[in-house]
């Protein structure tokens, strides 16, 4: 089988890729070749995988600014953001597992991912109206708003968790993600509610 299909593949990643593959799965690469063609022949759009490095993964768009793929070669799917770094490299961020640079290692902080992926920059709200982030998440539990409005759809920017519209506890009225249904009596994940009062 020709080598060169993967190499024409990977020529045309939006993602650098990266020296530290795993050289045991250069030879499945390469018998994918066809099964990758196929999928850009189809209009797919292909990445380096965030977990293997290998350009095998398929990239689909959420709503802005978050993306799946699936990896044709480890089968991994993940969901991220798209971080360009200082040195030029378009890399992949998920909160988790995947958090620097993929060429220089350089890591990514949570100013970064806002100043990269908040609302106004992804064309989902005018600077005019910005109100930046406007809640608590109550998977991450930072101390500070880290959950942005995009188009009616609530992300957390630390985590990337999508929630529901965020509420108000009852108790220290702190805007929040989670279930705050019993806050009067039992609070949130800053408070110990009313019970503790007595």
């Amino acid at each position: 089988m020709p080598t060169d299909k993967p190499k024409s593949i990977q020529s045309a990643s939006g993602i650098n890729p990266v020296s530290g593959r795993d050289p045991e799965l250069q030879g499945p690469f390469e018998r994918l070749a066809d099964e990758l063609q196929a999928h850009l022949n189809h209009g797919a759009k292909l990445i380096d995988c965030p977990h293997c490095q290998y350009h095998a993964a398929v990239e689909e768009q959420g709503f802005a600014p978050i993306y799946f793929s699936y990896c044709l070669l480890c089968r991994t799917k993940v969901r991220f953001v798209r971080m360009r770094c200082a040195c030029g490299t378009l890399s992949a961020y998920d909160g988790a597992q995947h958090q620097q640079c993929v060429t220089c290692s350089t890591p990514f902080t949570y100013t970064d991912v806002v100043k990269q992926n908040e609302p106004k920059v992804c064309g989902e709200e005018s600077p005019d109206h910005y109100e930046g982030a406007q809640a608590l998440c109550h998977i991450c539990c930072k101390s500070h708003n880290t959950v942005f409005e995009f188009d009616e759809q609530w992300l957390c920017l630390d985590c990337l968790e999508e929630h529901r519209s965020p509420g108000r506890c009852e108790t220290c009225e702190t805007v929040q993600t989670g279930d705050l249904e019993d806050s009067f009596e039992k609070g949130c994940m800053l408070c110990g509610g009313r019970i503790t009062w007595d």
